[in-house]
């Protein structure tokens, strides 16, 4: 991950979980925030089954090796920041992060 993602995340990044642990994502999509009120108000217009909860994590620990690894074993392959939904089409969208595979 270059540098320059460093610039464009906060230093805590929350996510979405259903057990506090682990990331609730939509393969290949992930979904970081820049607070947990965001990630909250975000929750429920996913409209999982799950009961989701924002949880916060250093940036630097998403994106290190082991923290990208953990991406690439649920098959994420690009993070929405603070996404929105339409409105109109309900398609997500916003600024993506892709991440590269393993072998790059």
């Amino acid at each position: 991950m270059s540098p320059e993602v460093f610039s464009v995340l906060p230093d805590v990044v929350w996510y979405l979980t259903q057990n506090g642990r682990d990331m609730w994502c939509r393969v290949p999509y992930g979904f970081f925030f820049s607070t947990a009120d965001a990630a909250a108000a975000f929750a429920p217009k996913m409209q999982s089954s799950f009961e989701l909860q924002p949880t916060g994590v250093p940036a630097k620990e998403l994106l290190s090796p082991q923290g990208l690894s953990e991406l690439h074993n649920m098959n994420v392959t690009r993070i929405f920041l603070d996404p929105e939904i339409d409105p109109q089409t309900g398609e997500v969208y916003g600024r993506i992060l892709r991440i590269a595979s393993e072998a790059n």
